[in-house]
């Protein structure tokens, strides 16, 4: 029944960022000694239904929050990420996102070639792996990392997607 529930609240979708920003973001920095998720989801309004990914998720210490935003568009899932590190390296892009099961992949948009894999863990979105030349180089800050970051779902929908913002305190998601 959980495993249910949680394959139902766990579908779906995050509006892209802007290119020029992600690129800023990259020069920035990521997250990886307090990657782990937050606190129980938060209620939000939605027009996503229960089993959308749509919606804010956060993980990550609370000095620097490291989100994830994925917002249903034409039919399309996109999203934008960023994983800060403690030392205030951070990553940061946005792409198209696409689920297949308890999988989920990242693509990101911007110039450089960057594909993350992720995994729907216990309630919570779980970064496996970053595959491309721009994964590090591209996105990422000095050592900063997108592996390992794991969040969990603050707010469902559009409207809590639209709540997150890049490392500029820009949205994030739009």
């Amino acid at each position: 029944m959980r495993k249910i529930l949680l394959a139902l609240v766990l579908l779906g979708g995050c509006g892209g960022a802007d290119p020029a920003a992600n690129r800023s973001a990259a020069a920035a920095g990521s997250n990886s000694a307090d990657r782990g998720a937050v606190a129980a989801p938060q209620e939000a309004a939605t027009t996503s239904g229960p089993t959308s990914l749509a919606g804010l998720w956060e993980g990550g210490s609370a000095e620097h929050r490291n989100q994830l935003c994925l917002l249903d568009k034409a039919g399309k899932t996109q999203f934008g990420v960023v994983v800060w590190e403690p030392n205030l390296n951070s990553c940061a892009g946005a792409g198209e996102a696409e689920r297949k099961g308890d999988r989920i992949t990242l693509r990101m948009t911007g110039d450089s070639a960057c594909t993350i894999e992720a995994g729907v863990e216990g309630g919570r979105i779980v970064f496996r792996r970053a595959v491309g030349p721009g994964c590090e180089t591209y996105y990422c800050g000095h050592s900063a990392r997108f592996e390992g970051a794991a969040f969990t779902q603050q707010g469902r929908g559009a409207a809590a997607a639209r709540k997150a913002t890049d490392i500029a305190g820009d949205p994030l998601c739009g």
